[in-house]
């Protein structure tokens, strides 16, 4: 019976009758296997008619509450701003995290005052100083490499793939850093011996990436991903390292390694991940790099949309700009960080100048794969061209010593002449 139901839905997938999906087989098969582009087109055409709890019963209360959340945020900004819908945005966000978990009263939120962007100012003005030497050699290294990339002449695509894949073969690999000084994360990949986590990678491909050009303001923002779908990396190489105190687990200790509740409800308030955000100005667009699983998306109407991300059943990207908004992370702190965050959600309603379709065609799994190749055959290329360099240099050297030899020989078979006359 469960082939048949299979089928059947198969068939009319392939018919684009998603409506009758959602008549005979209900909302969860309904949602599972209609593309999201017809699923928003229909939720932003029955928010225009006010039909929200038409939204609640075919798309359930999540598609519910975020309609009702941008229509509000939509009100708050014709009405009296951005920055008081960008204000709004937050305080809802940081409510919503509370609600979700059940943690009013708790101590759980104990641990975000100490991390406030103000303490994070104070910790990033403190290293600077610390570390002084070991960031000017960073900023050496990046300046250097800004100046090898810029020469390729790339295009958007080609540098922020570029820039991934390098940073990935430039390190040892993925693991818990070792240093993760606060302001200056991304100091932990700084050397082939590096490795790090999602926070250092996304600071370290926002800070490359601003150095090869102002326009991208390059900055990172927190998310919380989810647990189920399917998602396609870009093809590199990740490469994963095991700390050394870590300890090989077995069956009977696995089980104790699992995310304990406390840790999924930190997860849910604050987030679990790191990007990097980007700005396309021509294009009217923020993209959203990946560089730990490496992709790219879009941040859309306050949401975030990987193109990485299947299509019916995708990993969602939820952004926190409530959290990244309070903490000093990355690029920016104090009240520059409140507010760039607000202004990125502002932004992000934006209607970008492409389509979706065409956005997809340009940064999409396809596109980000040819970019890779391209820059590595680009790469290569140069690589070789060094090399035949060298070996005609080498020759060019060594028949000049040749040359300079035969020349010193026959002066000396002169000179030697040269004085015999004279006895």
């Amino acid at each position: 019976m469960e082939k048949v139901i299979r089928e059947q839905i198969k068939k009319l997938k392939k018919e684009k009758e998603y409506d009758k999906i959602y008549e005979i087989y209900g909302r969860e098969e309904y949602l599972k296997n209609t593309p999201y582009l017809i699923k928003m087109k229909e939720i932003n055409g029955l928010k225009k008619e006010g039909k929200y709890f038409d939204i609640l019963n075919k798309y359930g209360e999540k598609a519910y509450n975020q309609t009702l959340k941008r229509a509000m945020y939509e009100e708050i900004k014709e009405n009296r701003g951005i920055l008081r819908a960008g204000l709004w945005r937050i305080k809802e966000g940081v409510k919503r995290g509370i609600k979700h978990t059940a943690l009013i009263g708790t101590g759980v939120l104990m641990i975000i005052p100490p991390l406030t962007s103000n303490y994070a100012k104070g910790e990033k003005d403190k290293n600077s100083v610390i570390y002084a030497e070991e960031i000017g050699e960073y900023d050496k290294k990046i300046k250097s490499y800004a100046k090898e990339v810029m020469a390729m002449n790339l295009d958007d695509t080609q540098v922020f793939m570029k820039v991934i894949d390098d940073m990935w073969e430039g390190i040892q690999g993925y693991g818990v850093p070792e240093k993760d000084i606060t302001g200056f994360s991304e100091l932990d990949l700084a050397d082939e011996d590096g490795y790090g986590v999602c926070r250092n990678m996304a600071s370290d491909v926002a800070r490359k990436l601003n150095e090869i050009s102002p326009k991208y303001n390059a900055r990172t923002i927190i998310v919380k991903t989810s647990d189920y779908g399917q998602y396609r990396i870009a093809d590199i190489n990740r490469k994963f390292i095991k700390n050394e105190e870590e300890h090989e687990s077995n069956d009977e200790n696995a089980e104790k390694s699992d995310p304990t509740i406390f840790d999924k409800v930190i997860g849910a308030v604050a987030g679990n991940h790191m990007v990097t955000l980007v700005d396309i100005p021509e294009e009217d667009l923020i993209l959203v790099l990946d560089p730990t699983n490496p992709g790219i998306g879009i941040y859309r109407n306050g949401e975030i949309i990987m193109f990485n991300s299947d299509k019916q059943n995708g990993v969602e990207f939820e952004p926190k700009e409530y959290i990244s908004a309070t903490m000093g992370v990355g690029i920016g702190d104090g009240l520059e960080n409140i507010f760039g965050v607000i202004d990125d959600y502002g932004k992000s309603y934006k209607k970008p100048k492409l389509s979706f379709d065409e956005l997809e065609e340009k940064y999409g799994l396809d596109a980000q794969n040819k970019a890779l190749k391209y820059v590595r055959e680009k790469n290569n290329f140069k690589e070789s061209l060094k090399v035949k360099n060298n070996e005609e240099n080498t020759k060019e050297e060594d028949r000049y010593d040749r040359e300079e030899n035969i020349k010193q020989t026959n002066n000396e078979t002169a000179k030697e002449q040269d004085d015999g006359n004279v006895r």
